[in-house]
């Protein structure tokens, strides 16, 4: 019985002292930013001088400053992976103000085609959403906002150059 009492005395020790170790407690956990994965840009189409010429797209100054903000914009991507984020929300800022400019344009090939209205009003939506939520956006996910916005200046560029081949042919 004695020998039962020792061990459990024993083990109540052990217990007892591992318990009272100091545990020194983590106030800050750091956490590795995210690495950026994929720092591909598209790339903005530039509709053919010959074609703005021909077509008088070149007068359409609402549409020319566009092209030279999203043109800024790609051009300023690697300024704002390293820590520029001014840069982009001055470029996001002036796009802003061109887009809503854009939409209130009273070129012929502007008012008579919705479609190119549409993809005008998708490109002024995501750069207006985008210039919402880049301060809350890891860079990754920055990087694909923006990248968006060139999309979706790429289709409606694509639109005005498909409708004016169609009407130079």
């Amino acid at each position: 019985m004695f020998n039962i009492l020792n061990k459990k005395f024993l083990l109540t020790i052990i217990i007892a002292s591992s318990c009272n170790q100091d545990v020194e407690p983590v106030n800050e956990i750091t956490i590795p930013d995210e690495p950026i994965v994929d720092l591909k840009i598209i790339s903005p189409i530039v509709i053919d001088n010959n074609i703005q010429e021909e077509s008088s797209l070149n007068q359409w100054t609402e549409f020319k400053l566009i092209e030279s903000s999203i043109l800024d914009l790609s051009n300023s991507v690697d300024k704002f992976i390293n820590d520029d984020i001014n840069l982009i929300e001055d470029i996001l800022n002036k796009l802003s103000d061109n887009s809503r400019g854009i939409l209130k344009s009273d070129i012929e090939l502007y008012t008579n085609n919705p479609e190119i209205k549409g993809r005008l009003k998708l490109l002024n939506i995501q750069i207006q959403k985008t210039k919402q939520n880049l301060n809350n956006l890891k860079k990754n996910d920055a990087v694909e906002e923006l990248n968006k916005i060139i999309v979706f200046y790429n289709y409606s560029a694509n639109m005005i150059e498909s409708k004016i081949s169609n009407l130079i042919n």
